[in-house]
């Protein structure tokens, strides 16, 4: 019986219906199930191993052993951990908005035995503060939606930690902040960028902007690893 196969998720979801363990193994990260910021159907995703399935499809297949990973908008810590099992903990550089989230990033890490470097702030131009909105789904929480609870986090620059850390493949997924984060950036020491879009938010004049940014900025668009929202760029030889 595959691992991922039909049978195999039938039984998952079999057992699913009469028992949550309070961690679940997805992609070889253990991530937290049972948590009162992981809602159930974010729960879910993560007991059938669906949650982040798109990027870490992508960033399975593009990620090197040399890479210096900078990731925009940590969440559960995921993708991070993925990371840091694959280059190593020294080699991550993760950042996430929502102070709510930093314990339990941190316990995440912890229970995978990795360590990335995890600041809580916002990244865009300038140092200061920024309103951010909090919402009960953590992951729609973010400083370019309406709606939600208002609070005040610390901006840090971008400009100024890409120059510190040298990164070479970028994760970004920030809720509609992405077109305004490309647009100032220095990304001369990026090679790859995983990044999902929310057109919702956004629209597609601005997404389109983003891109056609992007590809000035150097970048080809992967067109075998378009995976819905989820976009992957590349350095063009």
């Amino acid at each position: 019986m595959r691992k991922n196969g039909r049978t195999a998720r039938k039984l998952r979801k079999l057992a699913w219906r009469f028992s949550q363990p309070d961690w679940a193994d997805n992609h070889g990260v253990m991530l937290p199930v049972k948590h009162r910021l992981v809602s159930p159907g974010i729960a879910r995703e993560i007991y059938m191993g669906d949650y982040e399935a798109k990027e870490i499809e992508i960033i399975s297949k593009r990620l090197t052993s040399d890479d210096v990973v900078f990731e925009v908008g940590a969440g559960l810590g995921y993708l991070s951990a993925y990371c840091a099992k694959r280059v190593g903990s020294d080699k991550v550089f993760t950042y996430e908005a929502n102070p709510e989230l930093i314990p339990l990033i941190r316990e995440t890490h912890a229970r995978n035995a990795v360590a990335p470097t995890v600041t809580n702030a916002l990244l865009a131009q300038g140092e200061g503060e920024r309103e951010f909105r909090l919402e009960d789904d953590f992951w729609a929480s973010s400083a370019h939606r309406e709606g939600g609870r208002a609070i005040t986090v610390r901006q840090v620059d971008l400009n100024a930690e890409l120059a510190r850390i040298r990164p070479t493949f970028m994760i970004v997924d920030i809720e509609g902040g992405e077109a305004e984060f490309f647009a100032g950036a220095d990304l001369s020491p990026v090679q790859r960028i995983c990044v999902e879009t929310h057109p919702d938010v956004l629209g597609d004049r601005v997404l389109s902007e983003m891109f056609a940014g992007l590809v000035a900025k150097g970048f080809a668009l992967d067109f075998s690893l378009i995976r819905k929202n989820v976009f992957f760029f590349h350095r063009a030889a």
